[in-house]
């Protein structure tokens, strides 16, 4: 049922649960369904707020946002995925918004179809300098240095960008 909630507090996971039990509770009955809860998975994941992995029968949320936005991010977030879950039951495989998923979330789900979050997105990056300023890099390039893939330049005064090291 629900995995990786170690860094969740138990507070947050446990509304997560009820938000989603009672919606599929609600779209169980309106379905004629007994669609059974689908795993929860949390991972921080940039600036997805949430996933529906349709086979597997799983939702993913974005644990940094759940964080930081709460009963609010649990109520947007949740039924949207369910949603996917359920469409993809109900009709198969069709358009991620499309008019079935617009249906579920609306008339199955009491819910406003909407696609995108408007969460802040909390992004980690590393501080490069080059011999005129500094750079924030992403963690994907940052990685690509540090397994010496590739290497990248300043645009302004084409000089190499080294991380800064602390002693």
């Amino acid at each position: 049922m629900q995995q990786d909630y170690k860094r969740i507090p138990i507070y947050l996971h446990n509304q997560v649960m009820a938000c989603l039990r009672g919606h599929l509770l609600q779209a169980n009955q309106r379905l004629h369904s007994q669609y059974r809860d689908p795993k929860i998975v949390y991972k921080p994941k940039g600036s997805i707020a949430g996933s529906a992995l349709l086979t597997l029968w799983e939702i993913q949320l974005n644990s940094i946002m759940l964080l930081n936005n709460g009963t609010q991010f649990i109520e947007e977030v949740v039924p949207h995925e369910l949603a996917h879950l359920l469409v993809f039951k109900e009709f198969g495989k069709v358009k991620p918004h499309g008019k079935e998923w617009k249906y579920i979330m609306s008339e199955i789900l009491g819910k406003n179809p909407t696609t995108t979050h408007h969460f802040p997105v909390q992004r980690n990056t590393y501080l490069y300098y080059c011999n005129c300023q500094q750079h924030h890099l992403t963690s994907i390039r940052h990685n690509k240095i540090q397994n010496n893939k590739t290497s990248y330049l300043c645009r302004k005064c084409g000089t190499m960008l080294k991380i800064k090291h602390t002693i």
